[in-house]
């Protein structure tokens, strides 16, 4: 094998050819090192594409990092004026209670700026012009409550950094040794806003449903008041004029002295008769003394009987409200003339229905 390469060179306009000997180590050796610059070269240029990807990527992350940022103060903002809306909500069910004369409950205090001013300062910067009005005027108004050392707030933010570590591969040993760099600290210092938003949102979520039950209670309680307003016999049940009052009194029929439960109210010969109040009719037919007669049951106790009557126009099952025609003013049963026999008992125990007219 010839240990050298001729290498030649012939010119134009019959010039003389020039030849050059090359030894073949010498080509060899060439060859390789120009295939190892290639190999170089390329690993180089794939690096470098790898390394604009990972600065592409880092600029993605670190505008996303900023674009979350401001998102969760619009968040913060928007929960702190949720937050006053319930202060103003719970100082108003707190007014209806005293009204109503319920107990007064105690509800959790809100937090009302769950941010620290270092915070605010930043958000101020960051946000626009109207949102920093917004967050002074509410800066003015409410006070700065201390949450940033309470062990539900702590957990938080435990849990929101190491799951932002764990999303960059970093161990809670490599972070307590080594120093992270400046995005993955970014991003555990995002950790800290998480846990606040997220406290804080929980707290609302606490303070919505406690205001949500007592104003429940609340309505109950004003309904039953309603209901039992409506459910009381405090108007006459018909027009006309009262002949006879309740207590003792000496019988028309039989005339002996008697207990007369109820009162007797004169008036023409069919004249309507209306229910005091709201109920449901227990009774409509014909009993001895009372004749043809209604009774209604109003709830709480409280029953009315209209007796003597020419006719009924309910029937049993009924439900009546306060002025509906029930029936109409005759003399059936022990009766002397054309009136209504009105009474109101109360757990089954006849008491004087003039003390319930809201008119007298």
């Amino acid at each position: 094998m010839s240990k050298y390469y001729t290498l030649m060179l012939v010119p134009d306009q019959q010039q003389y050819v020039k030849s050059f000997k090359i030894p073949s180590f010498l080509l060899k050796s060439g060859a390789i090192i120009f295939a190892v610059l290639v190999l170089l070269t390329s690993v180089f240029i794939y690096d470098y594409w790898i390394v604009l990807q990972q600065v592409y990527e880092n600029k993605h992350l670190s505008m996303e990092n900023k674009q979350l940022r401001e998102q969760i103060q619009l968040f913060q903002m928007k929960l702190n004026t949720i937050n006053k809306d319930l202060e103003h909500i719970y100082t108003f069910e707190k007014k209806l209670r005293i009204i109503s004369g319920l107990e007064v409950d105690q509800l959790s205090t809100p937090y009302f700026r769950p941010v620290s001013p270092e915070v605010i300062q930043q958000e101020q910067v960051q946000s626009n012009h109207y949102e920093s009005q917004i967050r002074q005027q509410y800066d003015q108004e409410m006070p700065l409550r201390n949450y940033q050392q309470e062990p539900a707030y702590l957990d938080l933010v435990s849990d929101y950094e190491k799951m932002v570590l764990k999303n960059f591969g970093i161990s809670d040993e490599y972070h307590t040794i080594k120093k992270l760099s400046p995005l993955s600290q970014r991003s555990l210092e995002l950790a800290h806003e998480l846990a606040r938003f997220d406290f804080h949102y929980e707290h609302l979520q606490t303070m919505t449903h406690q205001l949500e039950s007592k104003i429940n209670e609340l309505d109950e309680f004003l309904l039953d008041r309603e209901s039992i307003l409506l459910s009381t016999p405090v108007i006459l049940p018909i027009n006309g004029w009262i002949t006879s009052y309740y207590g003792p009194r000496v019988n028309p029929v039989s005339k002996r002295l008697k207990m007369h439960e109820g009162i007797d109210i004169g008036a023409p010969y069919g004249t309507p008769i209306y229910s005091a109040a709201d109920g449901k009719v227990v009774f409509s037919g014909v009993k001895p003394g009372f004749g043809t007669h209604v009774q209604i049951d109003h709830g709480y106790g409280m029953e009315t009987i209209y007796a003597h009557s020419s006719k009924v126009l309910v029937r049993k099952g009924d439900i009546v409200r306060r002025g509906d025609v029930i029936a109409k003013v005759g003399s059936t049963g022990h009766s002397t003339g054309p009136h209504l026999h009105y009474e109101v008992r109360v757990n089954g125990v006849a008491v004087d229905p003039y003390y319930f007219l809201l008119e007298k």
